[in-house]
């Protein structure tokens, strides 16, 4: 699968395109295995209905806005399929975490034969594509609430959320978040710090394993402290990418 520049979607789907003297085409279809990804996810694909063995392009676009695009090849049978990667900057701009994204896979033999109607041109699909972060205070007191916050977890999505309190990489206690959202895979939630937490630094994590975190998960270092001195302990904060 090649990668290409962004090129405007006024040719993909508009209806101004010169009539053709062939016979209509089909409606092509596009399809994807998730309503939500982050860029740790191929963005799996299928579709049917295309120009058999001819190049499609699959462009990704807000409205009015090109973003990434990739060069298909349809097999013999007119069908598409591919899991392409692409980095967060590629479909987020700057302050975006989180965008609607319209992917149209355009049937280049049709379009350049301005084949009617101009829908069998291409086929179309909508997905949310997110940024993900972990949030946490850096103080905490035991028997005390905190507010702690998985927010685009995609590649986890309605997965069961922990909160673990480690010396070093061994883990000395763990306590349940809740579930990750179905689609983008976002939780907030409150969380009681352990009463037999000794006061000391820590590595705090959000992960999906209850004890030994793999894969994607976020950490940070902060402290247990006595009530006394957790003033300051409150607000929270991004968390570090790991995995």
């Amino acid at each position: 699968m090649t990668r290409r520049r962004p090129i405007a979607l006024a040719a993909v789907a508009a209806a101004t395109l010169a009539p053709a003297a062939s016979a209509q085409a089909p409606q092509p279809t596009l399809t994807f295995d998730r309503a939500c990804y982050t860029a740790e996810q191929p963005l799996a694909f299928t579709g049917a209905g295309y120009t058999p063995s001819g190049p499609v392009a699959l462009m990704f676009s807000i409205p009015g806005q090109p973003r990434a695009g990739f060069d298909v090849q349809a097999d013999p049978s007119g069908g598409i399929a591919g899991q392409p990667g692409v980095q967060e900057d590629s479909l987020l701009a700057d302050g975006e975490d989180r965008q609607e994204i319209l992917v149209t896979a355009n049937d280049t033999t049709r379009v350049e034969a301005g084949a009617q109607p101009p829908e069998s041109q291409f086929g179309a699909a909508q997905l949310t594509f997110t940024r993900w972060a972990g949030f946490s205070p850096g103080r905490y007191v035991p028997g005390r609430k905190v507010e702690v916050e998985a927010y685009g977890w995609a590649f986890a999505a309605g997965q069961t959320l922990w909160f673990l309190f480690q010396k070093g990489r061994t883990t000395v206690a763990s306590v349940k978040v809740g579930k990750l959202s179905a689609t983008c895979g976002d939780r907030t939630g409150r969380i009681r710090v352990p009463r037999k937490l000794k006061a000391g630094g820590y590595r705090l994590v959000l992960s999906t394993q209850k004890r030994t975190p793999d894969g994607l998960y976020t950490w940070r270092k902060g402290r247990v402290v006595k009530a006394a001195a957790a003033a300051s302990a409150a607000g929270k904060a991004p968390m570090r990418r790991a995995g």
